[in-house]
């Protein structure tokens, strides 16, 4: 395992238990309503303490960035209590990302990168408390350039315009005619992928405004070059694809198997005019046609490829002549590059068809096409068919991400009919002893919620005895932190036993990580003697989300004990994120919610053209 993803793992093994599991946890007497308001009364007051000695310890912190990081968190978790304060904590983060991107004003390593996720988080999240604090924000958190000095030439010319649309998104909630109006501001100034933000809004909103910016856009386009593979290309085909393949479904292939216990949802369809239809169509099909860059002599004509038979019918000159070009760039790209530009297009295919295609594909590619056709039979239910195609087709680590992810879904599902039984005999088939401990927990967790705790605590004991207590890797980490998760629901002591070893092992990372710095060869994880946190506690709100509310619950249970563990870390910058962990799964008022996404990404679903 290597020191980087060692330090994200246990720097962060507070996280470590299922929300699904702690909203459940047993509780050793009945409490009255008004017992139980007492005590998540005193629950915040403790939290709150901790926060405000949170607060304290960040000034003693070197990096500008890891105090803005933290105090993004506290003034989100403050709002609802003293806006005046969390108006302030966030104006005070944004000048420490002014500071920080001031020092370092190039962005072109990895520290410039880190500062950039940051500086998004901070308006993201300001942004969903107050829109226009968040466009102040955007102002105030701009570096301060030294006097004479030149950008940075590689600097990306859309970004405060990318960020200001994804502002605008989450303006105006209740007023949809102002969001309108901001949009509109905004696209005075350029197209970037925030925009389809604050049309997705809209969708949901007014449809007729919806349509109004649809159409707004296409103006915008008009104007504009879209060749070069710039950014207003990617959106006019994103819009594009939304209205002319509106079912197309995203496609993953990794990651948990899609949830089944909570209907799609249907959103307000998007009416676009035919006629700014038509001309997006001609738009994007005249920009890849003309563009003759290293990335337009195939990427731009590749983006429209899927889009080819709905392009036939509304602009069938242009779609002839797209179709031309791509068949002759088809012949100059090199075989394998041939196979890796029609990849996207195989992956629509039935799993059949796709192990048809693994077979002709070049050696090294095959393992990608094969993964694919096995979690597709995943998907559709075919679970010893997709087991085989893994067995017999991949090797090494690939075929075993593919059989871990076949055998998580199988037990989730033996799991959610209930069948503990079924789920106990896919358990027995797993070879790997960590995939089994993890798989063993999961089965123990279903026991002790159906009241079976004597059972579940006998599986788990055979679990824990499969995983060693100081991981080596990834996967032995992963199983012990499920083996930890299952204990909170049957003795929530044991998994404070279980966290401790790991907070030493981590100690002990970061010591070494420290001295490496010294020696320039840290790996980015220590910066000036200080550890960087603050893509650490970006993670909270992604994927270590579903565990922050948990943590509430193990607090709710001691919450002394919580905390002294939290202080088990040795260095002041891991210690002070703990500890916000802890007062973020209390005192959050939104846990679980829907991060919105980051600029950049498209939004999509349910586009219907008005004739």
């Amino acid at each position: 395992m290597t020191l980087r993803t060692s330090l994200r793992s246990l720097t962060l093994s507070l996280l470590l238990i299922s929300n699904n599991v702690a909203a459940q946890l047993p509780q050793a007497t009945k409490e009255s309503d008004e017992e139980k308001a007492k005590a998540r009364k005193e629950l915040e007051r403790k939290a709150l303490v901790l926060l405000e000695e949170t607060l304290q310890g960040v000034q003693a912190l070197k990096l500008p960035e890891n105090r803005a990081a933290i105090r993004v968190q506290a003034a989100d978790l403050l709002w609802a209590r003293d806006e005046k304060r969390a108006r302030s904590l966030f104006r005070d983060a944004a000048a420490d990302v002014a500071t920080a991107r001031g020092a370092d004003s190039t962005g072109r390593d990895h520290a410039g990168w880190m500062l950039t996720q940051l500086r998004a988080q901070l308006l993201n999240t300001a942004a969903s408390r107050d829109p226009q604090l968040a466009l102040e924000l955007l102002r105030d958190s701009r570096p301060q350039a030294e006097e004479g000095a030149a950008p940075a030439t590689d600097a990306d010319p859309d970004t405060e315009l990318r960020l200001e649309q994804s502002i605008v998104a989450q303006a105006a909630a209740s007023d949809p005619k102002a969001l309108l109006r901001l949009a509109e501001e905004t696209l005075d100034k350029g197209v970037t992928f925030g925009v389809l933000g604050v049309l997705d809004k809209l969708r949901r909103k007014d449809a007729e405004a919806a349509t109004k910016l649809a159409g707004k856009i296409v103006g915008k386009l008009r104007g504009q070059s879209l060749s070069g593979g710039r950014e207003a290309f990617s959106v006019a085909v994103s819009l594009l694809g939304l209205v002319l393949l509106p079912q197309t479904a995203s496609r993953s292939l990794g990651g948990a198997p899609p949830p089944t216990t909570r209907p799609a949802e249907k959103p307000k369809p998007l009416v676009m005019e035919e006629s700014d239809v038509r001309e997006l169509a001609d738009l994007v099909s005249v920009a890849a046609l003309r563009d003759s860059s290293a990335m337009g002599a195939y990427g731009l004509m590749f983006a429209l490829r899927p889009l080819l038979p709905e392009l036939e019918k509304r602009v069938p000159a242009r779609a002839a002549q797209v179709r031309a070009k791509l068949a002759e760039t088809d012949k100059a790209l090199d075989p394998r590059a041939r196979v890796w530009m029609q990849f996207e297009s195989v992956m629509n295919k039935p799993p059949e068809a796709i192990l048809e295609e693994a077979a002709k594909a070049p050696a090294e590619m095959r393992g990608e096409f094969y993964s694919a056709a096995a979690l597709k039979y995943m998907n559709a239910g075919e679970v010893e068919r997709a087991r085989q195609v893994a067995a017999e087709h991949l090797r090494g680590e690939q075929r075993e991400q593919v059989l871990a992810y076949v055998e998580r879904a199988e037990v989730a599902r033996a799991v959610e009919k209930g069948s503990t039984d079924e789920a106990k005999a896919v358990v027995a088939r797993i070879q790997s002893k960590e995939r089994r401990a993890g798989a063993m927990a999961e089965v123990a967790v279903a026991l002790a919620l159906k009241g079976d705790r004597k059972a579940a605590s006998q599986l788990l004991e055979e679990a824990r005895g499969l995983v060693d207590r100081q991981p080596d890797n990834e996967r032995e980490t992963e199983a012990l932190f499920e083996v930890a998760r299952g204990y909170a629901l049957v003795e929530p002591a044991r998994t404070f036993e279980m966290i401790d070893p790991l907070i030493d092992h981590a100690n002990d990372l970061l010591t070494a990580a420290a001295l490496l710095e010294k020696f320039g060869r840290g790996g980015g994880i220590f910066r000036k003697g200080e550890m960087v946190i603050s893509l650490g506690l970006g993670e909270l709100g992604g994927a270590y989300a579903r565990y922050v509310k948990a943590l509430a619950e193990l607090a709710r249970v001691d919450f002394e004990r919580t905390k002294a563990t939290a202080d088990r870390f040795n260095r002041d910058e891991a210690r002070l994120m703990a500890r916000l962990v802890i007062a973020l799964s209390i005192l959050s008022d939104r846990l679980g919610d829907t991060v919105p996404p980051a600029p950049g990404y498209a939004v999509g679903g349910g586009i219907v053209i008005r004739h």
